[in-house]
């Protein structure tokens, strides 16, 4: 910093408001002369010791579930263009699916002196993320994906109701008579929920479902769906599978026998359960005639399974530049308040959906992409 001082003839103090970007007193032209010494020099400040001297870092952190997942690397992606753009460092830490992992990285990022916090939770941590946002002057967070119910803080997520919705709608005009929404266990994960509740009100609502819940999360037996109200109404049932590919095959095999020459659609919660149902559904070609298939699942590898999955793109990109200007908004300008945030986000579709004490809900649209897995 002294070598930069010198070169512009100022002081320390002028390059260190410099760098934590108070111009206040600065003109156009001594800004533009620190800006060439620092690329002639070289000059890459010490965002450690910054944050040791000042009580604000430039950096922000975030923790992921799982960063071995493609949906969660283009979420990374979104929330870097947006952080590089305003010249703040991103931390990222990995929770490998594990509460225990997720605790510990927040703490580690916090003791990094990081000026706010974005987590994409894996669940089961609603307590301990619940007691963090309320409890003292914690930092700004933003939940990602999935949330916290209700709102303890800003969230950032997929409008999950209402693009399940849709695909029910295209199923149904499709002719299909039966709809299998299949899915892992949906405990302390928002995204898992709000779809799986989103399909039991479509089904009931339409008298269609027989009933409610099981206790195992099935609507029916788990294996196949009840018999539909209203001939010619689409009829279905929840699929819960934690098991391998083996439980997931066996269980579509009585689904799809079952129900005979009726038209069934496999709508998968995700790109892993997509997945598992593709390879289960390796042994029942002889009854590929009348099965559909469709996911919420990344269009750009979805066109391409076969002869195009129909899927519902979450836009994950828009997702993490999304959250990312949240943060902004909370941490760095001054956004106290839910219409600065709200302002902050307004764009490309995005909406705000839910608020609660001061904390809003943002949603991303998901793109309903059609294919000939639903054209059969």
């Amino acid at each position: 910093m002294g070598d930069v001082a010198a070169a512009v003839g100022v002081s320390k103090t002028t390059i260190s408001r410099y760098l934590h970007g108070e111009y206040g007193y600065m003109s156009d032209e001594t800004k533009a002369r620190i800006e060439a010494a620092i690329k002639e020099l070289g000059y890459r400040p010490n965002r450690m010791a910054q944050g040791l001297k000042s009580t604000v870092s430039n950096m922000v952190g975030v923790t992921i579930a799982d960063i071995g997942n493609p949906f969660s690397s283009q979420m990374l992606k979104g929330i870097q263009q947006e952080l590089r753009a305003r010249d703040i460092q991103l931390l990222v830490s990995d929770s490998n699916n594990d509460p225990a992992i997720e605790r510990a990285n927040i703490e580690a990022l916090l003791d990094a002196q990081v000026d706010g916090l974005i987590v994409n939770t894996v669940g089961g941590n609603d307590a301990y993320l619940t007691a963090y946002c309320t409890g003292g002057e914690p930092k700004p967070m933003v939940m990602l994906d999935r949330f916290v119910r209700p709102l303890v803080c800003d969230c950032v997520a997929t409008n999950n109701h209402e693009a399940t919705v849709e695909m029910l709608d295209h199923v149904a005009a499709q002719g299909f008579s039966h709809v299998v929404f299949v899915t892992r266990s949906d405990r302390g994960v928002s995204t898992r929920s709000i779809r799986r509740e989103a399909v039991e009100r479509y089904l009931a609502g339409r008298g269609t479902s027989g009933g409610g819940a099981s206790a195992d999360g099935v609507l029916g037996d788990g294996t196949s769906g009840d018999v539909s109200l209203d001939e010619g109404a689409l009829s279905g049932e929840v699929l819960v599978y934690d098991g391998g590919v083996d439980d997931l095959r066996a269980r579509l095999a009585a689904v799809v026998g079952e129900r005979g020459v009726g038209r069934v659609c496999l709508f998968a919660n995700n790109e892993e359960s997509m997945r598992d149902v593709m390879e289960a559904m390796s042994e029942l070609d002889g009854e590929r005639g009348h099965v559909g298939v469709c996911a919420f699942a990344d269009e750009r590898w979805a066109r391409y399974s076969g002869e195009g999955i129909t899927c519902l793109d979450q836009q994950p990109v828009l997702m993490g530049r999304t959250v990312a200007k949240a943060l902004l908004a909370r941490t760095y300008d001054g956004g106290d308040d839910e219409a600065s945030v709200a302002e902050a986000i307004a764009v490309d579709g995005v909406v705000v959906a839910a608020r609660n004490d001061g904390h809003l809900l943002c949603e991303v649209p998901a793109q309903l992409h059609i294919h000939a897995s639903t054209r059969l």
